[in-house]
C-alpha cells in the first residue's frame, strides 16, 4: 500500500499537459459564468452549485486520465474499472448538469454539435450503444488488445465517454425542446441501464479464473491482491458505483417528477377557483410576491 501511494508524490506520474488543459477550461467556464460573461453573452445567472458539478467533473477528468491511476490502472485491474466508473457513469452527468441552460443553447446553435447528438433523441439507441460497447470492451481478447496500445487505450476511452454523454443526455437534459423522455420514461431508462450493465459486471465478479491476459502478472509493483481477487474486486467497484449512481438518479427524476405534479395540481386548483386560466403575468405577480414574504419572514 505505501508503494502505491508513494505513486502520487511522484511529479512525472502526473500529466502536466492535460492539467494545464483542465484549468484553462475551468478558468474559461469561470469567466463565461461570471457577472462579464453574463453581460457580455446575455446569460442567466449561474449558481455555486451548479458552478461546483462543472469543476467537480473537470476534476474527475484529470483524477483518471492524468493522475498517477492511469499507470496504476495498468497494473490493478481493480483501480483500471474505478477509473472507467468514474468516467462513464459519474463525470457526464456532472460536465451536463454542470453547464448552464444558456450555454447549451448557444452550443445547439452548431450543426456539428446537433449532429453528434441527434442519437440521443432516440433513447434506446443510446442506451444499448453505450452498454453494448462497454461490454464489447471486457471482450478479453479485444481488451488484452485495447491495454497493450497506448493510442488504442486513449481512442476507446474517448469513444465510450462520447457513447456515455449520449447515454446521460436523455435523463440529464437541461433543455425542454430537446426532451424526448417523460419522467416515467426515464426511470424506466435508467433502470434499463443498471439492467443491461450487469452481465459484464456479473461476468468478470463471478469468473473463477482470470480473464484478461494484461493482468495475469498483477501486482508485480503493488502486491496487495491476487490477479483473480483484483480482478473479482475490479466487477464489485463497478457494481457498487453504478448502483449508487443509479440510485441516487432515479431519486433525483423522482422527486422532481413529484414537484412538477403538485405544482400543476396547485395550477389547476386556482383555475378552478376563478373559472378561467390564469393570466401569466398574475402568476409571475403572485411568485414576486411570495418570494418578497420569504424573504421578509427571513
Amino acid at each position: 500500500m505505501e508503494a502505491l501511494i508513494r505513486q502520487f508524490l511522484i511529479l512525472d506520474m502526473w500529466n502536466l499537459g492535460l492539467n494545464f488543459a483542465v484549468i484553462f477550461l475551468g478558468m474559461v467556464y469561470l469567466v463565461l459564468t461570471s457577472e462579464w460573461g453574463i453581460e457580455r453573452f446575455a446569460g442567466e445567472v449561474v449558481s455555486p452549485s451548479q458552478k461546483m458539478l462543472f469543476l467537480l467533473g473537470l476534476f474527475i477528468l484529470y483524477g483518471c486520465l492524468g493522475s498517477p491511476m492511469v499507470i496504476i490502472g495498468h497494473e490493478l485491474f481493480s483501480i483500471h474499472m474505478l477509473q472507467q466508473s468514474l468516467l462513464y457513469l459519474v463525470m457526464p452527468p456532472l460536465l451536463i448538469r454542470g453547464i448552464p441552460i444558456w450555454m447549451w443553447r448557444r452550443a445547439f446553435s452548431e450543426p456539428w454539435l446537433k449532429t453528434i447528438f441527434r442519437p440521443a433523441k432516440r433513447p434506446l439507441i443510446t442506451l444499448f450503444f453505450f452498454n453494448g460497447l462497454f461490454s464489447l470492451y471486457h471482450v478479453p481478447l479485444l481488451f488484452d488488445q485495447l491495454m497493450s496500445s497506448e493510442f488504442l487505450h486513449l481512442l476507446s476511452h474517448f469513444v465510450l465517454i462520447l457513447s456515455a454523454t449520449l447515454m446521460w443526455w436523455p435523463v440529464m437534459n437541461p433543455l425542454q425542446e430537446e426532451g424526448t423522455l417523460t419522467p416515467i420514461g426515464k426511470l424506466a431508462y435508467i433502470a434499463g441501464a443498471g439492467v443491461l450493465l450487469t452481465p459484464a459486471c456479473a461476468l468478470i465478479i463471478f469468473a473463477d479464473h482470470l480473464l484478461f491476459a494484461s493482468y495475469s502478472e498483477s501486482g508485480r509493483m503493488f502486491p496487495i491482491l491476487s490477479p483473480l481477487d483484483d480482478q473479482q474486486l475490479g466487477g464489485v467497484i463497478m457494481k457498487v458505483i453504478q448502483e449508487i449512481v443509479y440510485g441516487v438518479m432515479l431519486g433525483v427524476v423522482f422527486f422532481q417528477w413529484v414537484r412538477e405534479e403538485r405544482a400543476k395540481d396547485e395550477s389547476e386548483a386556482v383555475v378552478a377557483a376563478i373559472g378561467r386560466p390564469v393570466p401569466t403575468w398574475h402568476i409571475r405577480v403572485l411568485e414576486g410576491g411570495k418570494d418578497r414574504k420569504n424573504k421578509e419572514n427571513t
